[in-house]
C-alpha cells in the first residue's frame, strides 16, 4: 500500500537530502536492512509504504513536514521504519531565510527465534541542523513474553552523539563525538483483569555511557479501573526521569562563563502524574463527579568535571501542582445540568544548590536573579452550566463561573496580585421549522486585578465585557442556504484610583460586527458561495462616573469573497476575495520625490498624524480531482495590495500637493501564492 501527500508552494521545498551529517548514519540502517533480506531464502510476504509530505506558508514563516513509514514482512523479519521531517524556514529583517530543520529516523526489525522468545534489532537517528547536533544508537534485544499479556525486552548495543563543544577564544564552537555502550529494558503488561480491576502497565529505561557524558531515559506507568455498580474508580498514574549532559551550556546562570574545554552540564529532570477520578450515583439521573490530579517535577543543574577555579552555578527547581474537583451532574430527558466547584495550587521554588563555593557577591546576585521567578497561586473556582426544552422547537443554555486567584511572590518580585473572574452566558434557540432557525446568545465577564506592592497599586483594574450575538440560519429552498449573523461588544477597563497629578487611563472598546453566508446551486453540479463581513471597532477614553467617552480611534474592516463551484469528479473554482480596512495613526510616514530639473529628483519624508487604508484584492482559484483512490488539489490566489493614507495637520506650503499624492498613492506590492496537495494509495 502506497499513500503520498504533498503540498508545494512558489518557492522550492527544501529537498531532505541536505543533510549531509545524517547520511552515514542512515545508509548503515539500510545496509541492516539489507543483510537481513540475503541472510533468508524466503521471499517477500508483505509491504507497505506510506508518504506524507506538507508545506505551508504564512507571512514569513516557511514550513516542511514529512513523514515516512515503512513496514514489511522479509522472510521471518518484520520489520518497521519510520522518518519524520520537519524543516522551518523564517524570513528576517535582511529579507534571508533562516532553516531550522530536523529528522528523526527510527528502525525496528523483529524475527521469533523460539516460542515466546524473539530476536530484535532497534536503531534511532536524530538530526538538528540548527543546532548542529545529532545523535545515533543501534541496539540487538530479546523479547520475552512468559504470558500473553505480558511481554519483556532486553537490548545492548552502542550509541554515539555530536554537538557543539566548549568555544575557545573567537573561534567557532568544535564538533565533539562521543561514543559508548548503550542498554535498553522494556516491560509492557497490557490491560486485564486483576481481582476485579482493570490494571495495565508499562515501562521502559535507556541508558547510554558516551564518556565523559551519560544520557538515561526511565518511564513507569500504570492505569487501574474498577466498576462498582453504577459507580466508577479510575487511576493514573506516571513517572518519567530524564538526564541529558551537553558541552555548551543549557542553563541562562552559565551562559558566557568560562569553561574548561571537558567540562559538561548535566541536567536531570524527575517528573510525577497522577489522577483519580471517582463516579458515584445518588438518586436516579444524578451522580457525584470528583476528581483529584497531582504533578510534581524536580530538575537539577549540575557541573561535574568542573575545573576547580572556575565559576559555574548549580541549582535545583521543584514545582508542585494539585487540583481538586468536586461536582454534580443531573441528566434527565429534557435537562442536563452540572454544578462544579475547583481548588488548585501551585508552588515554585528555585534553590542555588552549590552557593557554599562560590563568591558572596555573586550568591547574592544569583539567588535574587531565582528568587524573582518562584511563586505561589491558589485558585479557587465554581462553575456550572445547565441545558434544557422549554417546549419542542425552543432550548436555552446557560453557564457561568466565579474564580479567585491569589498570586503571591517574593518581595523582590512586584507581581503579587489577586484576581477575581467572573463570567455568565446564556443562549435561547429556536427551531421554527426544518427550513428556519434562531439563536440570540449574551455574553458577560467581569475581571478584577489588584496588585499588593505599593509601587505597583496604581495598575488596580475591572474590565467588564457585553457581548449579545443573534444568528439565523434559514434555508428557503433545497437549493439555497442563507446564514446571517451579528455581534454587539463593549468593553470598559477602568482603574481602581488614579494617583494625584495624573490622567486617567480608562478606556472603553465598542464594536459592531456583522457576517452573512450565501450558498445557492445553480445548476446540478455548480454552486455559488459568497461570504461578506463588516466590523466597527471604536475605541476612546473613558470617564466612568459620567459613562461618556471620548473616541480616539476607529478601525473599520470590510470583507468579501465570492466563488463559483463547478464540477463532481473534477471540480473547479474560480473566486475574487476583497478586503479593506481603515484606522487612525498617530505617526504615518509618507516618502515622496521632488523633482530638481527634468532628469534628477531628490527623495524627502514626512511623519504626521493621519489616517490609513490597506487594502487588499485579488483572484482565487482551486481544482479538485478524484479518481479511484488518487486525489488532486491545487489552490492559488493573488492579491494586490494597496496601502493609502490621509495626513492630517499643516504641511509644508511648497511640497503640500507633492506630499498629499504621494500619500494618496502609497505603496503597492503583489503577494501571490500557490499550493499543490496530491494523494495516491496503491494497495
Amino acid at each position: 500500500m502506497y499513500s503520498v501527500v504533498a503540498h508545494l508552494s512558489g518557492r522550492p521545498v527544501r529537498p531532505i537530502t541536505k543533510m549531509h551529517g545524517a547520511s552515514h548514519s542512515r545508509w548503515l540502517l539500510i545496509v541492516c536492512v539489507l543483510v537481513l533480506g540475503f541472510s533468508s531464502n524466503r521471499s517477500w510476504a508483505q509491504s507497505s509504504l506510506q508518504q506524507e509530505t506538507e508545506f505551508a506558508r504564512e507571512v514569513n514563516r516557511y514550513r516542511w513536514s514529512s513523514v515516512t513509514a515503512w513496514n514489511a514482512n522479509l522472510g521471518p523479519w518484520q520489520i518497521d521504519m519510520t522518518n519524520r521531517f520537519i524543516s522551518d524556514a523564517y524570513l528576517q529583517y535582511d529579507n534571508r531565510l533562516r532553516f531550522r530543520d530536523e529528522d528523526r529516523l527510527n528502525f525496528t526489525a523483529v524475527r521469533p527465534i523460539r516460542p515466546r522468545f524473539r530476536a530484535s534489532i532497534h536503531g534511532d537517528l536524530d538530526w538538528f541542523g540548527s543546532g548542529r547536533a545529532s545523535s545515533q544508537s543501534l541496539l540487538f534485544g530479546i523479547q520475552m513474553n512468559p504470558f500473553t499479556a505480558l511481554k519483556l525486552e532486553t537490548a545492548v548495543g552502542v550509541g554515539s552523539d555530536r554537538r557543539p563543544g566548549i568555544v575557545q577564544g573567537d573561534q567557532r564552537a568544535p564538533s565533539r563525538v562521543d561514543t559508548g555502550p548503550a542498554v535498553a529494558v522494556s516491560v509492557d503488561l497490557e490491560p486485564r483483569e486483576i481481582q476485579g480491576y482493570q490494571v495495565s502497565f508499562y515501562s521502559d529505561a535507556a541508558w547510554q555511557r558516551i564518556a565523559p557524558r551519560r544520557v538515561g531515559d526511565l518511564m513507569l506507568a500504570a492505569a487501574a479501573a474498577r466498576s462498582f455498580g453504577s459507580g466508577r474508580l479510575e487511576s493514573r498514574a506516571r513517572y518519567s526521569s530524564r538526564r541529558r549532559d551537553t558541552y555548551q551550556a543549557a542553563s541562562f546562570l552559565n551562559r558566557g562563563q568560562i569553561r574548561d574545554p571537558e567540562s559538561i552540564e548535566a541536567t536531570t529532570s524527575d517528573t510525577l502524574d497522577a489522577n483519580v477520578l471517582i463516579q458515584i450515583p445518588v438518586i436516579s439521573g444524578l451522580r457525584v463527579i470528583a476528581q483529584a490530579d497531582v504533578r510534581l517535577n524536580q530538575r537539577r543543574i549540575r557541573t561535574p568535571r568542573a575545573p576547580e577555579e572556575s565559576i559555574t552555578f548549580e541549582t535545583n527547581f521543584a514545582r508542585q501542582a494539585f487540583t481538586g474537583q468536586f461536582g454534580l451532574h443531573y441528566e434527565r430527558e429534557r435537562v442536563d445540568a452540572q454544578l462544579r466547584a475547583e481548588y488548585g495550587a501551585i508552588n515554585e521554588r528555585r534553590v542555588l544548590s552549590n552557593r557554599d563555593e562560590l563568591p558572596p557577591s555573586e550568591v547574592a546576585q544569583k539567588r535574587t536573579l531565582l528568587q524573582q521567578a518562584d511563586y505561589d497561586e491558589g485558585v479557587f473556582a465554581v462553575s456550572g452550566n445547565v441545558r434544557g426544552d422549554i417546549l419542542p422547537a425552543l432550548s436555552f443554555l446557560f453557564s457561568g463561573s466565579s474564580r479567585i486567584v491569589r498570586h503571591d511572590t517574593p518581595l523582590v518580585n512586584l507581581d503579587d496580585r489577586d484576581e477575581v473572574y467572573h463570567t455568565a452566558m446564556f443562549t435561547l434557540s429556536h427551531r421554527r421549522n426544518r427550513h428556519l432557525r434562531v439563536e440570540a446568545r449574551m455574553f458577560g465577564s467581569y475581571h478584577h486585578t489588584v496588585f499588593l506592592n505599593a509601587e505597583r497599586s496604581a495598575e488596580n483594574n475591572i474590565q467588564r465585557t457585553l457581548r449579545l450575538r443573534p444568528s439565523m440560519d434559514w434555508t428557503p429552498s433545497s437549493q439555497t442556504r442563507i446564514r446571517l449573523a451579528s455581534e454587539v461588544r463593549a468593553t470598559y477597563t477602568t482603574d481602581d484610583f488614579v494617583l494625584p497629578g495624573r490622567r486617567s487611563s480608562d478606556q472603553s472598546a465598542r464594536e459592531m460586527r456583522l457576517e452573512s453566508e450565501i450558498e445557492h446551486r445553480l445548476f446540478s453540479d455548480t454552486d455559488l458561495r459568497l461570504s461578506a463581513s463588516f466590523s466597527d471597532l471604536r475605541l476612546g477614553r473613558l470617564r466612568w462616573e459620567e459613562f461618556t467617552e471620548i473616541p480616539f480611534d476607529t478601525l473599520r474592516t470590510y470583507s468579501a469573497w465570492l466563488r463559483i463551484q463547478s464540477g463532481r469528479r473534477l471540480r473547479g473554482e474560480l473566486g475574487w476575495r476583497t478586503f479593506l480596512r481603515s484606522d487612525y495613526d498617530r505617526a504615518i510616514t509618507v516618502q515622496y520625490q521632488l523633482p530638481n530639473d527634468e532628469v534628477t529628483s531628490t527623495r524627502g519624508s514626512i511623519t504626521r498624524r493621519g489616517k490609513r487604508w490597506v487594502i487588499q484584492t485579488g483572484p482565487s482559484g482551486a481544482l479538485y480531482w478524484i479518481r479511484g483512490q488518487t486525489t488532486l488539489r491545487l489552490d492559488a490566489w493573488a492579491n494586490w495590495q494597496q496601502l493609502r493614507y490621509r495626513l492630517y495637520g499643516q504641511l509644508p506650503a511648497a511640497n503640500a500637493e507633492i506630499i498629499r499624492r504621494a500619500a494618496r498613492r502609497g505603496t503597492r506590492r503583489l503577494i501571490p501564492l500557490i499550493s499543490l496537495s496530491v494523494f495516491w494509495q496503491m494497495d
